[in-house]
């Protein structure tokens, strides 16, 4: 079985994936200009997609990709798209880019933006499981273009793939703490959860659903600077992200004593009861 399902959208309408043609002169395949979304497809139905649908519009006013469809029409096509597949649990792909360049290589022109969605299987996450994280320098410096999620996404995949751990937490040459390689960071002290503050690093869906939740969680939220030797002060820390909403650490390398505890995982089962949609009916 494919890992893509065989109903897409294309410029919200949805088709066989198979009629769509290699984008030989895609805007974001030629130069990685482009913003995408994965969203968690739980029991049928996309887990904070206003959210999602919310910071793409935002990413495409800075980076001058127009994105025409409204939330609505969107959510609509997304409800069809998990239709037509018959899912249940999935991951669903959002690629926004300016569409195709045209012949001539200097002319950046936009005149027909690209509009895809996709579902992709579910990797059958346990949300119980603890990972293993490693801290070390980054090794591609960050720009606020980073904070979008563009398609440019290079870096963040070779900062995983150098990590022999399951996630790297990575910090700049200030030994400022920024974020993981495909996730934002948590630490925890007493009942306060600290995030970092950068313009460098993407704020995640998961992340500011936490700190716009705070009371739910029964936490106090601040986003400061966290510098690598503050590390040893923190009782507990955790990773977000949209696809495995709370992670749970089992060992942070070079800092034994700092893992997930009793407060994440209370803040995981929060987060699962507030956002887990009931059970869908096809």
């Amino acid at each position: 079985m494919s890992a893509v399902y065989q109903k897409i959208a294309v410029n919200l309408e949805v088709k066989d994936n198979t009629e769509l043609s290699f984008p030989f002169s895609d805007f974001g395949f030629l130069y990685g200009y482009g913003l995408f979304e994965s969203i968690r497809v739980q029991n049928g139905k996309p887990i904070l997609l206003q959210e999602h649908i919310a910071r793409l519009k935002r990413g495409a006013i800075i980076l001058d990709i127009p994105l025409e469809y409204d939330a609505e029409k969107i959510s609509d096509v997304v409800t069809k798209l998990v239709n037509e597949n018959n899912v249940e649990d999935a991951i669903l792909n959002v690629y926004l880019t300016p569409g195709d360049r045209g012949p001539d290589p200097a002319k950046l022109t936009i005149s027909n933006p690209f509009f895809l969605m996709v579902l992709r299987q579910w990797p059958s996450y346990d949300k119980n499981k603890k990972v293993t994280l490693d801290v070390r320098q980054e090794s591609f410096q960050k720009t606020q273009l980073d904070r979008f999620k563009t398609l440019s996404w290079m870096k963040n995949v070779l900062e995983k793939n150098l990590a022999s751990t399951d996630h790297v937490l990575l910090y700049d040459r200030e030994q400022r703490v920024l974020e993981a390689a495909n996730a934002n960071v948590f630490f925890v002290k007493g009942k306060t959860l600290i995030t970092p503050k950068s313009n460098v690093v993407l704020n995640g869906i998961t992340r500011q659903f936490l700190i716009d939740h705070a009371r739910d969680f029964d936490s106090e939220v601040i986003m400061q600077d966290v510098f690598l030797d503050e590390l040893v002060n923190f009782d507990e820390i955790f990773l977000t992200n949209s696809i495995r909403g709370v992670i749970q650490i089992g060992e942070t390398k070079t800092f034994p004593n700092l893992s997930s505890k009793s407060v994440t995982k209370s803040i995981q089962d929060k987060y699962f009861q507030l956002t887990t949609p009931s059970v869908y009916s096809h």
